[in-house]
Parts: structure tokens; sequence; C-alpha cells
């Protein structure tokens, strides 16, 4: 498996809270990838929701994602469909 990478930028006007971080949470799991989220020289792997929101990212953010997946369009949608969950 390859690992894929991009950047998202968190847009809700409430920064990462329970909403989006358990949209994402289930996305990863059904997808059954391992996604980590690389902030403030930090990784946090995206399968917690508490986890995800004790990384206290606020609007205007930008996280970088890796994907591991053998499909790098795969890996693009999801990282897009993270994206989508953060606007908000």
């Amino acid at each position: 498996m390859a690992t894929f990478t991009g950047t998202v930028e968190v847009l809700d006007p409430i920064g990462m809270h329970a909403r989006p971080a358990g949209q994402i949470v289930k996305l990863v799991k059904e997808a059954g990838v391992e996604v980590v989220f690389h902030y403030d020289s930090a990784e946090t792997k995206a399968n917690s929701a508490l986890r995800l929101m004790a990384m206290k990212v606020k609007t205007g953010e930008v996280i970088t994602v890796a994907v591991e997946h053998y499909d790098e369009a795969a890996a693009n949608a999801i990282i897009a469909q993270i994206q989508d969950f953060l606007k908000g």
C-alpha cells in the first residue's frame, strides 16, 4: 500500500468539533484504510473523534492528511470528502 497526502483547510466557523470529527471517523472506518492527520508537528490517527477534537484545530488552519491506499484516486476522494466535512 502507498501513502498519498493532501491538505485540507478547516473552514467551519467552530473549527474541528464533534460533527465533522464523527463524520471523518465514520468515513475512515467504512473505507478500511489508515488516515493520519499531521498538524502542529503532531500526528493523529483519524480513528477517534475525541483524538481529532483534541487537536484543537481552529478555523482557517490547514491539516496535512496522509491516506494509506492502493489507489491514488480513491485516496484523493477520501481527502476531498474530509475537506467537505470541514466546510461547516
